[in-house]
């Protein structure tokens, strides 16, 4: 980060310096909220997590090298006193973030943001120096944590929000400060917390609560939601598959196992595209960050380059071949959208096509309705076997044996499944591994890499 005097972060926070006598222009070269990540010149901002307290790692912080620390307390320690070390945290971003006049484009949505971030961040490095959100930075924790890596060489930020209750998208944006903001879709994620998919189409579009005045809107325009807001007043760009979007899908020329060429058209020009990894969801990806591309100027070479180079973050559907099978890995996280998604590309695998799907968590009342749903939807793919394995997946099983009879199999545990697994997965099979993050379903996937090693 680029250094910032004590005395600006206190007007950002509006906090008051304690044990600090001369500390007011001292310049802060590196905010963590992590003491172990403290260092010579670091700024420790303590904040309340479910399990910890971080003003309890003070201590820590100051023999790692820090120079000061924000405190709802007092403490023996050079501190700025604030009412709340969360709240001062993304003053502190936000304060910083305007230091900077760059563009930053957010994104947020239902299923697939990640994917849209690496996506447009691999697109958008092709012409200008990009920071984009690395991991799950995506939340009122995370955000300001990529904030604060921005330098003077950086052009454009890329950062993707998440949330799973009303004000938070809102919060972020105004940390964030966004030119561009981009919803992906309305699923049902967290829908048990927000109650419904329109809930969900508020809580999403306080994205643009803070977005700048001459700033633009660039949403999913398949979604029956997001459609809903083109007589706004936001005059958003719209990506997808039908006709009436400004950026579309013109012609599939190859789809496989290992990616898709496709031509895409925006604004009167084809992008002969290819897209190195598998899934009609990603190409909606790709139109976005064609339109975005091209809306800040890139040349055609550059966007095409831009999406040849698309990576995904780990455990997002990751190829690993072993010498007996092949693993499709996108245990990362899960939803009944997400879950189609992967079954989708799981379809274009030889071999017998097995998935093993896991619990789909923060869907509240709704849970077992949409567990049964899925189950029901997933039986009409072109697979061979689905396992579904955990508590509500028992609904999933329920959903998909009518149609599946002894093709659909239902276990409670990983443990009791890995138990079968030998008996169950043959060579040549292809097998999907998808649940909620909370399962912690990379324990299948590395079973199956040990044992069809």
């Amino acid at each position: 980060m680029e250094p910032i005097k004590i005395n600006k972060i206190i007007k950002a926070c509006d906090g008051e310096l304690f044990g600090g006598a001369g500390l007011h222009k001292t310049n802060i070269e590196h905010i963590t909220i992590d003491a172990r990540e403290a260092k010579v010149g670091s700024l420790y901002i303590p904040v309340k997590g479910e399990v910890h307290d971080g003003h309890k790692f003070i201590p820590g912080a100051f023999s790692n090298g820090a120079v000061c620390t924000l405190s709802e307390r007092k403490v023996d320690f050079p501190h700025i006193r604030v009412g709340s070390t969360f709240k001062a945290l993304k003053d502190i971003a936000e304060y910083y973030r305007s230091k900077f006049d760059i563009k930053v484009v957010a994104i947020t949505g239902s299923v697939g943001k990640t994917t849209a971030k690496d996506m447009i961040a691999s697109v958008l490095s092709k012409k200008f120096s990009v920071l984009k959100t690395k991991g799950n930075l995506n939340n009122e924790f995370g955000l300001p944590r990529t904030l604060f890596e921005l330098e003077k060489f950086h052009e454009v930020a890329v950062l993707e929000m998440g949330m799973n209750s009303f004000g938070e998208i809102s919060r972020l944006s105004k940390t964030a400060r966004p030119d561009i903001c981009v919803i992906i879709n309305i699923g049902v994620s967290h829908i048990g917390n927000l109650g419904s998919r329109d809930g969900i189409l508020k809580a999403k579009s306080e994205i643009f609560d803070y977005m700048k005045e001459d700033g633009k809107a660039y949403l999913f325009g398949d979604d029956d939601k997001l459609i809903t807001l083109k007589g706004s007043g936001l005059n958003p760009i719209y990506f997808g598959f039908g006709k009436e979007n400004q950026a579309k899908k013109k012609e599939i020329l190859k789809a496989d196992i290992r990616g898709t060429e496709f031509i895409a058209e925006y604004r009167g020009e084809e992008y002969e595209l290819n897209i190195p990894y598998p899934g009609e969801h990603i190409l909606f990806s790709a139109l976005a960050a064609v339109a975005i591309g091209k809306d800040l100027g890139m040349t055609k070479e550059e966007i095409a380059s831009g999406v040849a180079d698309f990576s995904p973050s780990g455990m997002r559907m990751e190829i690993t071949e072993t010498e007996k099978i092949m693993i499709l890995d996108d245990a990362y996280n899960a939803c009944p959208e997400s879950i189609m998604a992967g079954l989708g590309v799981l379809g274009y695998a030889r071999g017998r096509k097995i998935a093993v799907l896991g619990d789909i968590l923060e869907l509240g009342e709704h849970a077992e309705k949409l567990h049964f749903e899925t189950g029901e939807k997933a039986a009409c793919t072109d697979i061979d076997l689905i396992i579904c394995v955990g508590e509500l997946s028992k609904h999933m099983y329920d959903g998909a044996k009518e149609k599946l009879k002894d093709r659909a199999l239902y276990y409670k545990t990983q443990d009791d499944l890995q138990r079968d697994l030998s008996d169950i997965i043959k060579n040549g099979d292809t097998v999907l591994v998808k649940a909620s993050r909370g399962l912690k379903f990379e324990k299948t996937v590395e079973f199956l890499k040990k044992k069809y090693e």
